[in-house]
């Protein structure tokens, strides 16, 4: 595996679980910006806004591969960080709570087809409903409730598939590695000045994908957004229902008080990770503007990371057909906590030559010629 964020550990320790007696290596290179360590943490498979029946299926079966996933780890006396809170799409005036029963009724239909793990019953609540759940919140009409949307602490999560795995033999190599390619043959990887030869090579390396790929004529199809988010303090020791509004604004309230609020979405950012002023005033006005009650809030940080976006909206998941071994596994976008262990068993499946459900779609063979 190339790559220590939550899509490498998950892979990782999917292979071991497959199979204890095999070599697993994980190289990382420990540089700031990952993705897994700045997200805000909503595991959720339903968003408001529709992004197509691959991606709904995907998350939907995500949230089985959790439920599958967290006993086990806390089997193992480890603590994964996830939380079921719920979620609640608010709607601040009337005309966006006249847009609610259309998101009820397509939430619905996805739970009726693929099932409510992860999600549970969807509802539409009135203000006063709103205010009892979550009392930091301002002006609202009426919220769409979804009661089993979990928060999930993305180092956690990742720090605790990391000690499973290296339990199991797992080692790590933390170095800059690069693909070995003879002509259409896969020899391993180079970690500085060392050859670690493999029969697969996993890249989950993110938003630096493609700098591996590159040097080989190939693409993954991603880029780096910034996304910046916020942490403050206030003084709570349980958590609240994620919340969220029509505009991208989102909150989060962890156990002992922690909000995490934002985030932007900057396309333009190549690879600066820094946080900006700009972004810290725009996320403050959005999320005062949501939930007033943060006004008292104690400051903590910003947390910035790049994102692996890809350039048609959907992940690059699978083989390139002419270079067997290479398996990709990245362009999850916003959507890396959600997805990312169960693309982790995905990715470990196409590591063993074996042909997991993954959308035609996810192809990195779309990205070839």
């Amino acid at each position: 595996m190339i790559g220590g964020g939550i899509v490498g550990w998950s892979t990782a320790l999917e292979l071991l679980e497959r199979d204890p007696r095999r070599r697993v290596v994980v190289v990382d290179d420990a540089r700031t910006g990952r993705a897994t360590d700045a997200g805000a943490g909503i595991a959720t498979p339903f968003t408001r806004r529709d992004m197509g029946e691959d991606w709904a299926a995907t998350m939907f079966a995500a949230m089985r591969t959790y439920a599958a996933l967290l006993p086990r780890l806390r089997d193992a006396g480890l603590e994964p960080g996830h939380e079921v809170v719920g979620k609640l799409l608010v709607a601040a005036d009337d005309v966006e709570a006249a847009q609610l029963p259309e998101v009820l009724r397509r939430a619905q239909a996805q739970v009726a087809e693929l099932g409510a793990v992860g999600i549970g019953a969807p509802e539409l609540i009135d203000e006063a409903a709103v205010r009892s759940l979550h009392p930091l919140l301002g002006t609202v009409e009426a919220a769409l409730l979804l009661p089993e949307v979990a928060q999930v602490d993305g180092r956690a999560l990742t720090a605790a598939l990391r000690r499973r795995a290296r339990i199991l033999g797992a080692t790590e190599r933390v170095g800059s590695a690069e693909l070995l390619v003879s002509g259409d043959q896969l020899r391993g990887v180079r970690v500085d000045a060392d050859v670690i030869a493999s029969d697969a090579v996993v890249l989950a390396a993110g938003a630096w994908t493609e700098r591996l790929l590159s040097p080989h004529g190939l693409s993954g199809g991603i880029y780096p957004q910034r996304g910046q988010i916020a942490h403050a303090r206030i003084d709570r020791a349980t958590p609240l229902p994620i919340a969220g509004g029509f505009d991208p604004t989102y909150l989060l309230c962890f156990g002992g008080g922690r909000l995490v609020f934002g985030p932007t979405r900057e396309d333009d950012s190549g690879f600066e990770e820094a946080p900006t002023v700009g972004a810290l005033h725009a996320m403050l006005e959005r999320a005062r503007r949501l939930a007033p009650g943060i006004a008292a809030a104690r400051w903590l940080e910003i947390r910035s990371g790049l994102r692996p976006m890809s350039r048609d909206g959907v992940p690059t998941i699978g083989a390139f057909e002419h270079l067997p071994g290479l398996v990709l596994a990245t362009g999850l976008g916003a959507q890396g906590l959600t997805v990312g262990p169960h693309v982790g068993g995905w990715a470990a499946q196409l590591a063993d030559g074996e042909a997991p459900p993954v959308p035609v779609a996810f192809s990195p063979q779309r990205w070839v010629g």
